[in-house]
């Protein structure tokens, strides 16, 4: 990926989402500004308001995709190695990061062993609002199992943990997101059946084939959706501006 800018300079979102897609097909702006409200991310504003992201902030960027693509791992613990001292030799002397598997320590062992956490060092973890976990269980939005007593809590469901509780500042519940649970199930039967053919025939190519369909589907939709939003939105702020 090119990223020699002249110091100061920086891209924009625009132009480098079109070469982070060289390497990262399914990126997209949305998933910038999450990494951003996530905590992950601080690129400068230009004169004009506009996010500049400068050498530091890709290399950050692509440290960040490389660890969820090639390691798994769920953004805490990614929030927690950019700290660390292998992403700061990372950034200092642009370490390869195909041998930061052997660097990530007991967190990544764990995570890889067992991709459940505990209820309550999930809460304790996350400093979350009483009962929050209670009823994303209960509106089965995220995925849990009974194991000798203890619920454990599905790993790969941390960011949906994160963004409901930062939506609850809004005065958003848990109970107001089921129409987002229903339209989800909707929107992944209606990618189903168009990857059917290639996912029920006997060929691995075709197998192959449905998945990528299928991820690239989950991303043009999701972009199609956050379109149609705003529109709406800018719909009812020019009403009532």
């Amino acid at each position: 990926m090119n990223t020699d800018k002249k110091k100061g300079e920086g891209l924009t979102i625009g132009k480098l989402i079109k070469e982070l897609k060289k390497v990262y097909p399914d990126i997209s702006t949305s998933k910038l500004r999450f990494l951003e409200s996530y905590g992950l991310l601080s690129p400068k504003r230009g004169i004009n308001k506009y996010r500049a992201y400068l050498k530091d902030d890709i290399k950050r960027i692509n440290f960040i995709l490389k660890m969820q693509k090639e390691f798994y791992l769920p953004l805490d613990v990614v929030k927690e190695k950019l700290k660390s001292k292998e992403f700061k030799e990372y950034m200092k002397e642009g370490k390869d990061l195909k041998n930061l598997k052997l660097d990530l320590g007991e967190d990544f062992e764990k995570e890889q062993k067992n991709k459940y956490f505990t209820h309550d060092a999930l809460n304790k973890k996350m400093r979350l609002h009483q009962n929050l976990l209670e009823d994303l269980m209960d509106h089965n939005l995220i995925e849990y199992k009974n194991e000798n007593g203890k619920i454990m809590i599905n790993s790969g469901h941390v960011d949906i943990i994160k963004m409901v509780r930062e939506l609850s500042r809004f005065g958003i519940q848990v109970k107001h997101l089921k129409m987002f649970e229903n339209f989800a199930i909707r929107q992944s039967s209606f990618i189903q059946q168009i990857i059917l053919p290639l996912m029920i025939s006997s060929k691995k190519e075709h197998h192959k084939k449905g998945k990528k369909v299928a991820l690239k589907l989950e991303k043009e939709l999701c972009v199609l959706y956050e379109m149609l939003v705003k529109k709406e939105n800018r719909k009812f702020l020019k009403k009532n501006k």
